[in-house]
Formats: structure tokens, sequence, C-alpha cells
């Protein structure tokens, strides 16, 4: 199914990425990210809980494709559901805030690996954790976030 809504090419600045088959209308269904889960983060995986990812590169699953933007197109539902955080076209590339599902980095990644590159004309020139995103912004990706950050969300509330 997933073949039917994406299709990965390469692009001049970021490698690989994923873009769309057709069209998608904002909270439609793209694809699931799939793959065995984990306990050590790497730049492919995606984070679904405190020390649990999903590891998309053994399973060859395009989850491994999905660029940053800090203009996002897609977001997330539950862990692993993305979805058209806004309406896309057929032939467009098909990106996510990486905010929207990592709630802060760790040694996973390094800080030369979280410059960005998105070219958007609101780039933050790093990619972003959910920890640093102005209250503006988590806002606005509200509906689009992964159920893990909105758990720890709800958990931090309670305990203050």
């Amino acid at each position: 199914m997933f073949k039917e809504n994406i299709y990965i090419k390469n692009t001049k600045n970021k490698g690989k990425s994923l873009f769309a088959k057709k069209s998608f209308k904002r909270g439609e269904f793209i694809f699931l990210v799939a793959g065995p889960i984990v306990n050590k983060g790497t730049i492919y995986t995606i984070p679904i809980g405190k020390n649990l990812f999903i590891d998309p590169v053994p399973v060859d699953n395009f989850g491994k494709y999905l660029c940053h933007s800090c203009n996002p197109n897609s977001g997330i539902k539950q862990r692993t559901m993305v979805v058209a955080f806004k309406d896309i076209k057929k032939g467009e590339e098909i990106t996510i805030d990486y905010a929207m599902i990592v709630g802060k980095y760790g040694d996973e990644i390094t800080s030369k690996n979280r410059i960005c590159k998105c070219g958007s004309k609101i780039c933050r020139g790093k990619l972003g954790a959910y920890n640093e995103l102005p209250k503006k912004t988590k806002k606005k990706y509200e509906e689009f976030i992964s159920d893990y950050l909105i758990k720890n969300k709800k958990r931090n509330k309670n305990e203050t």
C-alpha cells in the first residue's frame, strides 16, 4: 500500500527523500513507519517511548527516508502513522519536523548532524526537538505529534 502513496528520490542537498505519488488532504494517512523496536537511538530511529525506538533500517521501511523541514507538510499520529499536516500535492517532497517525534536529543546525533538543510524561509538552523519549540509552534503541531510526547507533556503537567 505504501508504494501506491510514496516513492524515494534523490534530492540536491539531503540525499534520498520521500515524495508523494498522489495528492493528500490534511489529516490523510500517508504511510506507517515499521521496524524492530530497539533501546538505542540512531539518526534513523523513530522515538516511541523513553529509551524505545523503531528502527526502519533493517526492514528497509520508508521511514528511513523521511526528511526534516522546519516547515513540514506531514506529521505523526499515534507513534508511527505519518499523516498529512497540510495538503500535499502529487510530486511534492514529504517532510516532517523532527520535533514532532523527538522529545530531546541525546548522543545518537552530533551537533554537526543537527544542522538543518531544509531551505525553508522559516528555517531554525538546526534540527529541533519538541522541548526546544516555542509554545506557538507546539500549539500549531498539537494534533500531529507522537503520542509519547503527548503523554510526557501530560505527565510533566501533573508533576508540577
